[in-house]
Order: C-alpha cells, then structure tokens, then sequence
C-alpha cells in the first residue's frame, strides 16, 4: 500500500485554486492565546500553502512543511524572506527542539499518525506555544443544489474508492488525542466560521480537489464518468455566470505547552 499523501499526486493546481484559504481569524484567535509576539509558524502538511502563506502575515518566519512533492513544487511560488517550505513528515519534521511558538495543521491532521505526530510537534514547540488542528465543514453552506451536487459525487467516488488508504484518525477524534497525549497544560475547541466567493469553475475546482474523487478519477473514471461530463452544464444552471458567497464553519482544536 503506498502512503497516504500519493492520493494527492497530480492536482496540485486544482487543489491550490478551489480549497479555502486558511481565515484571518483562526491566527487572531491563536495571538490571543500565545499573548507574545509570534517569531515562528510551522504549517505541517502545508499542501500547496494556502494556510501558509496567511500564517506569515503574522510571525517573522513561516515554514510550511509537505511530504507530496507536487504540493510542495505549487508550494515553492510562494517562497519569499519570510516564507519557506521543506519537505518533512509530520512526525519527522526535521526540525530542532523547541523551535516554533505556534504550530498548525490545517486540513491535514486526520492524514497524519496522531500519537508520534503529536510528540513531534511538542518537542519543536517553545514554552508556552500552541498545536492548532484547523478543519473546515465540507461541503460550505452555499446554496442548496450545490451542496447536493458535492454530496452525491463525493459518496459516489467513497463508495468506489472503498479499497483505498482513507484517513488515518477521524477528524472528531483530534481534541481527544491532542487531551490524551497528556502533554499540554490546556486544551480546547473553538468553532468559528469564514465566507469565500465561488464562480462556477472554482467551485468545480473545489468538488474536484477531493482526493476520493481524484482517485476514482485515476482508477475507475468509467464508473464516475456520467456524473463528470453533465457537471459543467450543472453548475452553469446555478451560477448563471454569477458568484455565491459560500460560508465554511471551522473547528480548531487547541493544545498549549
């Protein structure tokens, strides 16, 4: 069986232009926390950066760390003074001890092995830094025969995809093992929610980043074939060339050290 992130090879593009940046809000709420100055981020399982390239509005320096070499290549336009992106595993980051005050795994934690993941991300944060998992509802309360479009096409593609490697923890499982782990001084949940604007071809974008989809795509397009050739015309009948406001509800569970 190959690692988890290879389901991520080759839509690298697709899946930089149709996900949800990381909000604003999720690093307001996590300077509140910190009550210092932010010098280091550390963004595991970074993906292309969208979540990176936000953190560094906020620290001096911003390292995104991805394991999928396509990611990482769409991560790499990014790079700037302030900005850099290496290749790591999330429970091998390659990191020195006490290194980052605020670590973040955005959209990715439920990939990654939760128990070595957590003690690696320990050892790397300083005193009194925070591990934010940051997960985002899917699909994002925007209309509802687009929500029924992503919902259809999503279980259709779990349904043939049943054989391939799925996520490694659940997502509602991430307070617990961060509480379990026994190693930071508090922890918590905070739910908060972020709007973003959709045309019809990045919503497309956004159905199509789903690595269950993108699988089925690879390995069995006949069986999803009906459901991808009628999707343009689809979603032309609800934007009619117009964009929608799509509201994302967050959850970011929180350990502090």
């Amino acid at each position: 069986m190959g690692t988890t992130y290879e389901r991520f090879l080759g839509y690298a593009k697709t899946y930089d232009e149709g996900r949800p940046q990381l909000p604003n809000k999720a690093l307001e709420i996590l300077k509140i926390y910190l009550n210092r100055d932010i010098d280091v981020i550390v963004d595991i399982g970074c993906g292309t950066g969208l979540s990176t390239e936000v953190c560094c509005k906020y620290a001096n320096n911003t390292i995104g760390i991805e394991p999928s070499e396509d990611m990482l290549n769409q991560a790499k336009l990014r790079e700037d003074n302030k900005l850099k992106f290496i290749k790591g595993l999330g429970n091998n980051t390659g990191l020195k001890d006490n290194f980052a005050d605020i670590v973040i795994c955005s959209q990715a934690f439920h990939w990654m092995e939760p128990k070595t993941t957590i003690r690696e991300i320990y050892r790397i944060l300083k005193k009194g830094g925070i591990f934010a998992v940051i997960d985002a509802d899917y699909p994002p309360a925007i209309n509802v025969d687009l929500e029924k479009i992503y919902m259809d096409l999503h279980k259709k593609a779990n349904e043939i995809d049943n054989t391939k490697s799925k996520w490694i923890t659940q997502k509602s499982e991430h307070l617990a093992n961060i509480k379990n782990s026994k190693l930071f001084l508090y922890s918590k949940e905070i739910c908060f929610d972020n709007a973003e604007e959709y045309d019809k071809e990045r919503f497309k974008k956004f159905i199509l980043s789903q690595s269950s989809i993108q699988e089925t795509i690879k390995n069995n397009y006949d069986s999803i074939k009906d459901n991808l050739e009628n999707l343009d015309e689809r979603l032309e009948k609800i934007f009619k060339g117009e964009s929608l406001k799509a509201i994302y509800t967050y959850r970011m569970r929180i350990g502090i050290k």
